[in-house]
């Protein structure tokens, strides 16, 4: 709730005789990290997006996702050229994606407003389970990344590249809410990921260790790059 009331989800408003706020709930959820080494306990207030109908509540929802050919390409450019390899990860992700679409809520349970309880919630935020919150944050997103310089791939909508100051290329690919940062030089990287982390609420995990349940190992010296999964 700090999250979505810092990111200023929703206004409280009368809701339109012509329209219906959606429901929602509370998702609770035990999630291990990638290593199993910590669990955390995480709570969700998430909308019922199956309620949505299309052309009043939503029109375009295809989210965008990187290709695993495009990861490999990635990984074996980093092997081969010994480049850093930085991984992030955004924090509330949907909470960043801008809506234009007029969409009512329900408040949430729990956390409804004192002498407002005939209100509902409109949305300016995105939220967890609405059907175009993945293709809002993307836009979002996108939009910062090629601000700061980055080009977006024709062929892979989520790989996207900048050059460094002595011309190398430095990569940035995206899956949902996890990034994977490479380059040459730690120092512009490091610039990179303090811009990032400026705009969006993100944690830099520092080297990458595991990407889509999947482990990366390294040997520097030897210029390889290892994934593998146990299940």
């Amino acid at each position: 709730m700090n999250s979505i009331r810092a990111n200023k989800t929703w206004d409280l408003v009368e809701i339109p005789k012509n329209r219906r706020a959606l429901p929602r709930k509370w998702f609770y959820r035990l999630k291990e990290t990638s290593d199993s080494t910590n669990r955390n306990y995480k709570a969700r207030s998430i909308v019922k997006g199956f309620r949505q109908e299309y052309g009043v509540d939503f029109d375009e929802i295809c989210p965008r996702v990187v290709k695993v050919t495009t990861l490999r390409f990635m990984l074996g450019v980093v092997a081969t050229e010994n480049l850093e390899l930085i991984q992030l990860d955004v924090k509330t992700t949907f909470l960043h994606g801008d809506l234009k679409d007029e969409i009512y809520m329900e408040q949430s349970k729990g956390f409804v407003a004192s002498g407002q309880e005939h209100l509902v919630c409109r949305l300016k935020k995105s939220l967890y389970r609405l059907k175009h919150a993945p293709r809002q944050w993307y836009k979002k997103l996108d939009n910062f990344i090629r601000s700061v310089g980055f080009s977006k791939s024709d062929e892979n909508h989520c790989l996207f590249t900048k050059p460094a100051q002595d011309g190398s290329p430095i990569f940035l690919i995206i899956y949902v809410d996890d990034m994977l940062l490479s380059g040459r030089y730690t120092g512009e990287l490091t610039e990179l990921v303090r811009q990032l982390r400026l705009k969006f609420a993100m944690k830099d995990l520092g080297p990458a260790r595991y990407i889509l349940r999947m482990k990366i190992s390294r040997n520097r010296y030897r210029r390889q790059l290892f994934l593998s999964q146990t299940d």
